[in-house]
């Protein structure tokens, strides 16, 4: 029989493998010996693939995960060393078990050729049953040990993922409540809670290094008749607009926070009297002259703001002596027209002041009523 028809019968005597089963490749050019090789393996009950050369074993292994290879020494075409060096050069198969099968020469030199192609083991023929099946199951055992590391692993990866998107989500839920607890939801700004925190540990610090420290209090005036001339959508989008003017215009040491409705405070440290005063005055400015919101299509009209100034240790030395006086000094603004920055004080003498009641951009201001 030709090589040709023994092969083609190989080919048509491989069934589709049962995926729970090992499969086992046995390449030889000779169909007589497949058969022997097949019914001694057969109660291992073992998916078993047949191939009749060396190029068909390397088809058959780019198809099929295979536990071993039983593999003839002497083939025509390429021989058993050459399959197994074309076996083990290619990376995804360099581990797959191969062992040779001889009955030419049982000398040390052709068997150690066989090692060096890439043969784990070495059997001669004619091949022992009992030799042949053992080793057959050891590699078997091997491989199905493999498989289930190579599962455990996937499933350990998959958890390990799962893990870490668990603390992922969890950072940033507990990011968030950090953010919400501290943070003033329409403007983004720092809340109150985070201001009295703050500020008493500035002071400290300030108390310490023997370093000055400013306070400013700021109030958007006539907001009351702002709300209900535009909407307190218009409202929120002024709030929103002099807090991005406040973090603009702001030191990265500073700390600007909302104090509440449409007061804020932007502490200052490191901050003399003469500083903090500049400071007030360049926010001022800042807001009366800056672009106007649009809003439904319109231009609202420029918000303007009174500031009141506190410093340490001149006006207090706790958080609440600070705010409380430079709550004061924002009233006094208030009460002495608006749009002006007041440094705490008994007599409030500085006092800055630009108004520009004409502007068509600018609120009415001759409600005189501190707002």
């Amino acid at each position: 029989m030709s090589a040709v028809r023994r092969i083609d019968k190989t080919r048509k005597s491989n069934s589709i493998p049962d995926m729970n089963k090992a499969n086992i490749l046995i390449v030889d050019d000779d169909l007589i010996n497949l058969l022997i090789l097949e019914k001694m393996l057969k109660k291992l009950d073992l998916n078993i693939v047949k191939a009749g050369s060396g190029a068909e074993a390397l088809e058959q292994i780019k198809k099929i995960d295979f536990a071993l290879v039983l593999l003839d020494a002497q083939m025509p075409g390429l021989n058993g060393f050459e399959t197994a060096k074309a076996i083990r050069s290619n990376k995804k198969h360099k581990d797959l078990p191969i062992i040779i099968l001889s009955a030419v020469s049982k000398t040390r030199e052709f068997i150690l050729k066989g090692y060096e192609s890439g043969a784990v083991d070495y059997l001669l023929k004619p091949i022992d049953q009992f030799l042949l099946t053992s080793k057959v199951k050891v590699f078997c055992e091997l491989h199905e040990q493999k498989k289930l590391l190579k599962r455990k692993n996937k499933e350990l990866n998959r958890l390990n993922r799962k893990l870490h998107e668990e603390i992922s989500r969890r950072k940033e839920a507990q990011q968030e409540l950090l953010f919400q607890a501290i943070r003033d939801p329409l403007t983004g700004l720092f809340n109150r809670r985070y201001l009295e925190e703050s500020l008493e540990r500035e002071i400290s610090k300030a108390k310490r290094q023997k370093i000055p420290l400013g306070l400013i209090m700021l109030d958007a005036d006539h907001f009351k008749i702002f709300n209900d001339t535009y909407g307190h959508i218009a409202g929120d989008m002024v709030l929103q607009h002099l807090s991005k003017l406040l973090v603009k215009n702001s030191r990265k040491e500073d700390i600007a926070c909302r104090f509440g409705g449409e007061e804020f405070v932007l502490v200052l440290p490191g901050t003399d009297r003469k500083v903090a005063m500049q400071r007030a005055e360049d926010l001022r400015l800042i807001v009366e002259n800056g672009e106007p919101i649009r809003h439904r299509k319109k231009l609202l009209p420029n918000i303007r703001i009174s500031l009141g100034i506190a410093l340490l240790p001149d006006h207090g030395s706790t958080a609440i002596d600070l705010i409380s006086a430079a709550d004061k000094a924002l009233y006094q603004a208030k009460a002495a027209g608006r749009n002006r920055a007041v440094i705490a004080g008994p007599e409030e003498t500085e006092t800055h002041t630009k108004g520009t009641p004409g502007n068509r951009n600018s609120l009415d201001s001759k409600n005189t009523a501190p707002a």
